[in-house]
């Protein structure tokens, strides 16, 4: 390995931990405000202040707010929406209930009664992504929806099901547990399984 490329990566090496930690302070900020203020509450600029960065460095990692929120939503989608464990169990959501149950507060900020139409399309559209995901590899594994769905409109419908669950769940108290939501999850999609082959998109 010649000099130079030593020098080039234990140059590499502090810029990458420096970005993450950037990353890290503006996620931080923005969830921090979220629970203050809102979604429709907060801008670019309250998000830079908080994470004690400039703007031009917001934009270095994210385009705008929204950009901010769906990144967020994303990581967490994929660790909490699964392919479920049985043929039969197209989405498991049982880590989201979960998850809900333990920071309500955050919920109804992004999708809750009182929070912006903006954030709550945001989180649907993210969800949309993670179960089409999900989807397509059941079809890769010739699982089957009944006719006529495609794995676009399943992915909209099962998580239509699941917002109004969540909405239901959150208002009435959330006295049942994660895993009683995902049964009644589970029966609201069970009547799209059937023996016709789901479609492509």
């Amino acid at each position: 390995m010649s000099l130079t490329r030593q020098q080039r990566e234990g140059v590499r090496k502090p810029i990458d931990r420096r970005i993450l930690r950037t990353r890290r302070n503006i996620d931080a900020a923005f969830l921090g405000l979220l629970q203050r203020r809102g979604y429709e509450g907060i801008c670019v600029s309250d998000i830079a202040r908080e994470a004690d960065v400039g703007r031009a460095t917001f934009y270095e990692h994210y385009t705008s707010k929204d950009d901010l929120l769906r990144a967020q939503l994303r990581q967490v989608s994929e660790v909490l929406l699964r392919e479920g464990a049985v043929r039969r169990c197209l989405l498991d959501a049982t880590a989201l209930f979960s998850h809900v149950r333990e920071v309500p507060v955050l919920y109804r900020v992004v999708a809750g009664r009182t929070a912006a139409a903006r954030s709550l399309r945001i989180m649907q559209e993210v969800m949309e992504e993670r179960a089409m995901a999900v989807l397509d590899e059941r079809l890769a594994a010739r699982a089957s929806l009944r006719a006529p769905l495609t794995s676009s409109v399943a992915s909209r419908l099962i998580v239509a099901n699941l917002t109004a669950l969540l909405a239901w769940w959150t208002e009435n108290g959330m006295k049942e547990t994660a895993s009683e939501m995902q049964v009644l999850f589970q029966s609201c999609v069970d009547s799209m399984v059937g023996e016709t082959p789901l479609t492509s998109r």
